[in-house]
């Protein structure tokens, strides 16, 4: 039994030892055992190379306004464990976690002994759904990686929604877009309704064709529903049925896109007993919020912190920066070296020519051998923000991007 968090610290690392397994035949073992809690609960599940958070996070925040409760469970859970679950927004305490994973202990130890040791993420979604089963009007869950295999592939959607299709975890997923968009189809289930986001045309025959053989509903973006630009964050979004005007604080043209999303999913969810009165959802689209996208944690300078942690949404952070006018800007950057960095840094090199490279305490964190030459890389990360800072003036912008595990590094060293 595990009595406090350094026990429970060890146990998780352990599990991490495993790493990251094939196959969802040990999830469905734990699932079995504990009565199946994926199946009394309807679940709001999203898959996409990016935009998942964002949509959860405008989902969320209409569902609360409507009074209901919302089990939301998003991945990377920072900066902790426990932040990857949450009940309207209040995370799940260490007790309550304790207090979940202590019953699974003996299952989780037969399977241990057979050989069929499951992985910390899989221990993850099971103590998931048995705190949301009983505690929650609905869920929404963003897969982890991909969707065909991912831990969160089993729960019982109402709606499911395909945010983005690009080149990310290749290793994983493939390197083709057809085969990315295969994993992220595999959220698709029988008859249920999938909402689909802007994304290529080679990803779209593939989400079509799994959509068709589960006879789903498909709702496409700029096919089944629009946004119209006014000015700004504010648009017009419409269907065949119903039209509103929309304002978002949230900046960027993708937060535009992951918003639509989210209005085209509350209509669904409006025929499926979850009525959400209008004002109330504009109100809480405009108030929604994201730590770690677009944040700004200082001023003079101004310090925004992005955790753009691929080439997509790298792309999708510099396009936003076009659109605005500072003096200068400085950007420190570090992100897991599995990543496409000389991408991801020359697209960053738009914006910028002071560009400064570091790294982080984690596994997969990039190290010097990895930053393109030519390129300026400091080793310790908080050296490199004071050095940034001693060179900066106070109207220039210090953009700190890359990963998130990074970008919430930073952010506690800034809080220092």
């Amino acid at each position: 039994m595990i009595k406090n968090l350094e026990e429970l610290d060890r146990f998780l690392e352990q599990r991490r030892t495993l790493g990251i397994k094939p196959g969802l035949e040990r999830l469905d073992y734990l699932l079995d055992q504990t009565g199946h809690p994926e199946k009394k609960l309807p679940t709001i599940h999203i898959a996409g190379t990016n935009g998942k958070g964002s949509t959860l996070t405008y989902l969320k925040e209409v569902l609360m306004a409507g009074g209901y409760r919302v089990g939301t469970f998003q991945s990377p859970g920072l900066p902790t464990i426990f932040d990857h679950i949450a009940i309207n927004e209040r995370v799940i305490s260490s007790v309550a976690f304790i207090d979940m994973l202590n019953p699974l202990l003996p299952v989780i130890e037969e399977m241990d002994k057979r050989d069929f040791a499951p992985s910390e993420y899989e221990i993850l979604m099971v103590i998931t759904l048995l705190y949301f089963q009983d505690g929650v009007d609905i869920a929404v869950i963003e897969t982890c990686m991909g969707g065909r295999e991912d831990v969160t592939n089993r729960v019982n959607p109402i709606v499911t929604i395909i945010t983005s299709i690009d080149y990310d975890h290749t290793a994983f997923l493939g390197s083709t877009i057809e085969a990315i968009a295969g994993h992220k189809a595999g959220i698709i289930k029988d008859k249920v309704p999938v909402v689909v986001g802007p994304i290529p045309e080679k990803a779209r025959s593939v989400v079509q064709n799994e959509a068709a053989c589960k006879q789903a509903p498909v709702f496409e973006y700029n096919q089944d529903f629009f946004a119209e630009g006014i000015a700004d964050q504010e648009f017009l979004w419409r269907n065949q049925d119903h039209e509103h005007c929309v304002a978002l604080s949230m900046p960027g043209k993708h937060q535009i896109e992951n918003a639509s999303l989210a209005i085209q999913t509350i209509h669904l969810l409006q025929k499926m007993g979850f009525p959400v009165e209008g004002n109330l959802f504009r109100n809480a689209l405009f108030q929604a919020q994201m730590p770690n996208r677009m944040e700004t944690v200082k001023e003079e300078p101004r310090i925004i912190v992005d955790g753009a942690h691929n080439t997509a949404s790298t792309r999708q952070l510099v396009n936003t920066f076009s659109g605005q006018s500072y003096s200068a800007i400085h950007v420190l950057f570090s992100a897991f070296r599995d990543k496409a960095l000389t991408e991801m840094i020359s697209l960053l090199a738009n914006m910028t020519s002071d560009i400064t490279i570091t790294t982080f305490d984690h596994s997969r964190a990039l190290r010097e051998a990895d930053v393109p030459a030519g390129i300026r890389y400091m080793s310790n990360p908080e050296e490199a923000l004071l050095d940034i800072l001693h060179r900066s003036n106070p109207d220039d912008v210090i953009l700190i991007t890359g990963s998130l595990h990074f970008v919430d590094f930073a952010k506690k060293i800034i809080q220092k």
